[in-house]
């Protein structure tokens, strides 16, 4: 099998293997504790999803390559403050894949596409490589449980939802009216505190729970859901390039 098989596989194995990472998670939010099975199964996840670009690098060397050593052969990927200028300046694609940018520009146009100053959906990987990096696997830890409140309304297929942080202030003589619903004025109401209500509706207070990444405070499941998606696209756009 060649590396760009490989590269799949290894993309595949990441996508089986979630379900099973988000068990784990569930239970450690449940507990209020992380397992240590957690951490080894984000860790596994997201070195081989690091190889399945790295190996992506690979199959593109030998196809466009210069043909010189292979001893240094990684996908290229600009760090966050670096932006197309810089990449280039720094000659990212040619260092790591060597003779790509002369050989298939095409191709080296299509990894400055993946790169995060090209759009801001690829922030993903800048933050991806910076966790995979050697010295920071003990970083890998989601060491962060943060709690989110939200009021939800609801009544006759409307819906009022506010976040932490945001309130509503309805003064004497006023009301809101959703579907059954009537909120009356002289009241003010946020996600802590559900205001009074008439008639037929629904009030939640929903308590939204995450671990977060140490290193960059990003959302564990989230991340690992955009990096595998990122990744993916990636590994198959390159394939056939």
């Amino acid at each position: 099998m060649g590396y760009i098989e490989d590269a799949k596989e290894l993309v595949k194995e990441c996508a089986s293997s979630l379900a099973a990472i988000k068990k784990e998670y569930d239970e450690s939010l449940h507990e209020k504790n992380i397992h240590p099975k957690l951490l080894i199964k984000i860790k596994n996840f997201m070195e081989n999803l690091r190889s399945a670009l790295d190996f992506t690098a690979h199959d593109l060397f030998n196809k466009y390559g210069d043909g010189s050593s292979t001893n240094n052969l990684y996908f290229p990927y600009a760090w966050e403050g670096l932006d197309l200028a810089g990449f280039r300046g720094k000659k990212r694609v040619e260092k790591c894949i060597p003779g790509l940018s002369r050989n298939r520009p095409d191709i080296a146009a299509m990894i400055e596409n993946y790169q995060h100053f090209s759009d801001i959906k690829n922030t993903w990987l800048p933050q991806f490589m910076d966790l995979n990096n050697e010295n920071k696997h003990q970083r890998l830890t989601p060491q962060t449980r943060k709690e989110r409140k939200e009021l939800r309304l609801s009544s006759g297929g409307t819906s009022i939802s506010m976040g932490q942080g945001a309130s509503i202030s309805i003064g004497r003589g006023a009301s809101i009216t959703m579907g059954g619903m009537v909120i009356p004025g002289g009241q003010n109401f946020d996600a802590n505190t559900p205001p009074s209500t008439i008639g037929k509706g629904t009030k939640e207070i929903i308590t939204w729970i995450s671990f977060h990444f140490s290193s960059n405070d990003e959302p564990v499941m989230p991340f690992l859901e955009q990096a595998l998606n990122g990744v993916g696209k990636i590994v198959s756009e390159l394939s056939i390039a």
